[in-house]
């Protein structure tokens, strides 16, 4: 079972003035766990994510990029991941995007490296009616946990 997590978006300026206000929503979950003979080691595994897309606006969108990195401490470090992507959404359309990532276990803590980590995600993603591109940062509100 993965774990499930929604995060709320802040946008960045667009490049253009026409650009839509209506954020995709974004739904991160770990896919991969570590099985329990290794939960407390160190060093380096790699993590399987899945974000969830939703379309909101009601033009299409592509979601060109998504950038990964955690935010202070958890059960491993994710040092910041750039994963393209050329996902067209049409409006009210939803899709699952998925990737690795390279992540260190520095210090393993008392719940193992399948414990809580915060994320912050950033998607480019551009909007075809506008021709213009927009990025937006999602930081979590809870921290991610692999099930």
């Amino acid at each position: 079972m993965a774990a499930l997590l929604l995060i709320g978006c802040a946008s960045a300026a667009p490049q253009q003035k026409t650009a839509p206000l209506n954020e995709p929503e974004i739904h991160v979950s770990q896919l991969s766990n570590i099985s329990d003979a290794a939960r407390h080691i160190t060093g380096g595994i790699s993590v399987q994510y899945r974000v969830d897309v939703a379309n909101r606006a009601k033009e299409a969108i592509t979601i060109k990029r998504i950038d990964i990195v955690s935010l202070g401490s958890g059960a491993y470090t994710l040092r910041p991941t750039s994963n393209p992507f050329d996902a067209r959404l049409n409006p009210g359309e939803a899709t699952a995007l998925q990737f690795w990532a390279p992540a260190v276990i520095d210090d393993p803590t008392i719940i193992g490296a399948n414990g809580p980590v915060t994320l912050r995600l950033t998607h480019s993603t551009s909007y075809a009616k506008f021709g213009a591109s927009q990025r937006s940062t999602c930081a979590s509100g809870m921290p991610l946990r692999a099930a």
